[in-house]
């Protein structure tokens, strides 16, 4: 019986571009901007938007929804999370703690977002291309 080769040399240019694919997007995942703004939307209008980084300490908010489904938001100044939902489903607690720009948690329920916005300062371009 002749010996079989585990891999060939196409196998190891595969396994390094891979890596190095992952790399990439690992480190475009930690470029992503700091969420600095919170913001909870009820039936698509803006309930309440605040500063993240002003805050002292943790704030809680509570939000009634569609139904009478109430939503406690925990608010930090690294993030936003919704800690207690009166919903059967619970994704939106499960969804945990947001903490970067574009990062959402939605309660379809009680038709009520939790989304991050911003990162960069006011004008700052959100994309370069060259």
């Amino acid at each position: 019986m002749e010996g079989r080769r585990f891999a060939r040399p196409q196998d190891a240019l595969l396994v390094l571009g891979l890596l190095a694919l992952a790399g990439i997007c690992f480190a475009m995942l930690r470029a992503a901007p700091l969420g600095a703004r919170a913001v909870i939307e009820q039936d698509g209008r803006v309930v309440l938007a605040r500063e993240l980084a002003q805050l002292a300490g943790p704030e809680e908010v509570t939000v009634t929804g569609a139904q009478g489904v109430r939503l406690t938001i925990a608010l930090y100044p690294d993030g936003a999370q919704v800690i207690a939902a009166g919903c059967p489903d619970q994704v939106c607690v499960r969804t945990g703690k947001l903490g970067r720009a574009g990062e959402s948690a939605v309660c379809l329920p009680a038709r009520v977002a939790l989304r991050l916005e911003g990162g960069g300062g006011a004008g700052e371009a959100d994309a370069v291309t060259g």
